[in-house]
């Protein structure tokens, strides 16, 4: 057939194509024999080596809760000494305060608020009722006999309101009457110390309940032949609240006072804030 091969060039062609396939055969031998093997296995230990990335662990962050601790109760000291010293330090060398004798004015038991029960043992320090307002002294454990109050009395001057808590919690509130400009209301903390009743005596001028405490006017030295103490007291006339118009004192209506004395004791804080 014209166009075919000769025997002879087929032969020829297949020693050619042969020699080709050994030659590229040698190469790759030679490659693989330089660094072909090696680098393969070398990717395979990386393989190996190389842990598989997880997924990130989600991130947590921690909240230490915020406790806020519970009210406790107020600790009160009744005195059952005829006479008690209060002094400027907690040793009886240091100077005196104060002599009290175990009956107030008004013939109560003498009783103070205890601000101090456990920096030094055997002694307390105590709010007392004395000027300046605010004083306070150490005086004898062993003096006075301790009690509690769940209770405190709170006034806001510029609310003119009146709140009494149990523990923390306000329990009654009422709008008050408040010291005119030139005998103001002082601020501070004070306690009860006389709680009178005076149904007896509607019209004298404190309504049916009057609780005297701790804090005397800034002002007044003396009033109606006392020494100027203040106190929470009843009003007759509760269409008064809001103003500005004692001398000093605190008036609510009397329904109100007649419910904070039946709670509250002697020794009961009474806080007066502007």
């Amino acid at each position: 057939m014209a166009g075919t091969p000769s025997r002879p060039d087929r032969s020829a062609r297949r020693v050619h194509r042969a020699r080709v396939r050994a030659a590229i055969a040698a190469g790759v031998v030679a490659a693989l024999a330089v660094g072909g093997i090696a680098g393969w296995a070398l990717l395979r230990d990386d393989a190996k080596a190389a842990p598989k990335k997880s997924a990130a662990a989600p991130s947590t962050t921690t909240t230490t809760p915020t406790t806020v601790p519970k009210p406790v109760a107020a600790v009160t000291a009744t005195q059952k000494v005829p006479e008690l010293t209060a002094y400027q330090d907690a040793v009886e060398s240091s100077a005196a305060v104060t002599k009290l004798s175990d009956k107030t004015e008004y013939g109560l038991p003498r009783t103070f608020l205890v601000i101090d029960q456990s920096s030094h043992p055997g002694w307390l320090n105590v709010l007392l009722p004395v000027r300046p307002n605010g004083a306070s002294g150490w005086i004898k454990a062993s003096d006075v006999t301790l009690g509690t109050s769940d209770y405190e009395i709170r006034i806001e001057l510029g609310a003119h309101k009146l709140t009494l808590l149990k523990l923390g919690q306000p329990v009654l509130d009422s709008g008050v009457v408040i010291g005119a400009d030139k005998t103001p209301t002082p601020v501070g903390k004070f306690y009860v110390t006389d709680p009178l009743d005076l149904h007896s005596q509607p019209n004298a001028g404190y309504g049916v309940f009057a609780l005297g405490i701790s804090g005397y006017s800034d002002v007044l030295t003396s009033f109606k032949g006392g020494p100027g103490q203040l106190a929470v007291h009843g009003t007759s006339n509760p269409s008064q609240v809001g103003q500005n118009i004692s001398n000093g004192c605190v008036r609510v209506p009397n329904d109100i006072i007649e419910q904070i004395a039946a709670q509250a004791p002697l020794g009961t804080p009474v806080t007066i804030v502007a």
